[in-house]
């Protein structure tokens, strides 16, 4: 076989048989980051729905399954560690696949930035409480960390695989014992507010524009299932593996949000959750459980977020050497350790971005404010390049979709819903003003960025991948079933 950095091709005697659907699995929970992710959205989304986050929380579910079942299904049709990019390029438009790459390394570049500041806040609050304020401080307790599972990262998947298990099944098993003794605390009235019935509709939620602001969030809450689709080319079935551990993903996350947001959010009373957002979980826990449960619930956030952050640098060096292959990234990109066929100049290049985001985030105002823009730019971005992947999905089998009703279903219908509930939400969040002017410019000068850059690389770099037709191949008008 020719060597990986002249053809761009997966070193496959390297790869094969290096991730097996558990892992791929776990990569998947820990790039959504329950920990950190709860740490980090609980107050925003009390704030946004008061006690009915739990109403968009499973308001997402369906969309979301539909859109993990369009990348199943796209898997099954081309196996890429590209995944959206590829796909969204050959179905519609090469311009389309980059800015879907581009959103998504946007993602686990700019996501690195609202998980490594709750890895330095929670990890100041183990060792030395009297910093958690200071920002500097922070910022050097979580980039020290992002280094760390960098370094960890280029080891190979098979060693980070081990590293995931470790922490997936320690934090999971911890917030589901807290989740549900908040959740019989709620329902024997021991909490700062009772259970009710009117959590539930619309006006208990505060309107419309509140239910969207949920939605935000809760799509990137949900958001990070993906990464196990990133490590396909990886994996031991490389055609099947991938959309389902997509789909397990999406499942577990659903039922476990559910939980956790009914469970933990009224703790605190709004006013304390909200001086609390960077670290509530260390406050939840010892109110709900006696004993060291404060200190266990920050351990949990911490080791969940360095799982967290190893799986976005996985993710991202991945994409980025997919989209090397056509050379819209780096060449460098290409190249791989020939043992354990771990990408590592790409994987150091978006962990440098990330400690360069890291500051920037930071400089930004407060923590709470930067966490805050940094969440809901991810939301909306997040649903752009999900809501196009399911589109493209529907498009790419829309031939097979009259061949029986699974294909209509899950081929069509459940694609397409989710695709056109993730155009409802941004387009309603904007024209609705639960998009913040200052979330919006994150969002769009971010993507904004993109198109300028494949402009560029197509008019000056004269790169080709531009001037390709989307690729309509035989495989595209079969059934993936």
């Amino acid at each position: 076989m020719q060597d990986d950095q002249r053809t761009g091709e997966p070193p496959r005697e390297a790869a094969r048989g290096r991730v097996s659907l558990g892992d791929a699995i776990v990569l998947g929970l820990s790039s959504s980051g329950p920990a950190q992710t709860v740490a980090v959205s609980l107050a925003g989304l009390v704030a946004a729905c008061h006690y009915g986050g739990i109403v968009p929380v499973l308001l997402s579910f369906v969309p979301m399954l539909g859109i993990a079942i369009g990348y199943q299904r796209l898997n099954r049709w081309q196996q890429s560690a590209g995944a959206t990019y590829t796909w969204v390029a050959r179905v519609f438009h090469p311009y389309l696949g980059f800015l879907s790459g581009w959103m998504i390394l946007l993602y686990y570049t700019l996501g690195t930035s609202s998980l490594t500041i709750p890895a330095g806040t929670y990890t100041l609050e183990l060792l030395a409480p009297a910093l958690v304020s200071n920002h500097l401080a922070v910022g050097l307790a979580g980039g020290a960390w992002n280094v760390a599972v960098t370094l960890l990262a280029l080891r190979g998947l098979r060693v980070a695989a081990r590293f995931e298990w470790t922490i997936v099944a320690f934090q999971y098993l911890v917030l589901l014992l807290l989740a549900v003794a908040g959740v019989a605390a709620l329902f024997t009235g021991q909490l700062a507010a009772r259970f009710s019935w009117q959590w539930f509709t619309l006006e208990g939620i505060g309107g419309s524009r509140a239910l969207l602001q949920g939605l935000l969030i809760a799509c990137f809450m949900y958001s990070g299932w993906d990464a196990a689709v990133y490590v396909g080319e990886e994996s031991e079935d490389r055609v099947e593996h991938p959309g389902y551990a997509a789909i397990a993903s999406v499942v577990i996350l659903a039922a476990f949000y559910a939980l956790a947001v009914l469970g933990f959010q009224a703790v605190l009373p709004p006013d304390d959750l909200e001086q609390h957002a960077g670290n509530a979980l260390a406050v939840i826990g010892p109110r709900l459980l006696p004993g060291p449960w404060g200190t266990i619930a920050s351990l949990v956030v911490l080791t969940g977020t360095l799982a967290t952050l190893q799986a976005a640098v996985i993710s991202a060096a991945r994409v980025g050497r997919a989209m090397a292959r056509d050379a819209v990234m780096p060449r460098a990109f290409l190249r791989v350790d020939p043992r354990s066929g771990n990408p590592w100049v790409a994987t150091l290049a978006m962990s440098g971005l990330n400690l360069v985001l890291l500051a920037v985030a930071l400089s930004t105002g407060t923590v709470g404010r930067a966490l805050s823009n940094i969440v809901s730019s991810l939301g909306l971005i997040s649903i752009l390049f999900y809501g196009l992947t399911a589109a493209a999905a529907v498009w790419q089998a829309r031939a097979a979709l009259a061949r029986s009703g699974a294909d209509l279903v899950l081929g069509g219908l459940l694609p397409g819903f989710g695709a056109l509930f993730m155009a409802w939400v941004a387009i309603e969040s904007v024209l609705s003003g639960a998009t913040s002017p200052t979330v919006l410019a994150y969002a769009l000068g971010s993507i904004t960025l993109g198109a300028l850059v494949a402009i560029l690389l197509h008019r000056l770099g004269r790169v080709a991948f531009f001037d390709a037709s989307p690729a309509q191949t035989p495989r595209s008008t079969e059934s993936p079933t």
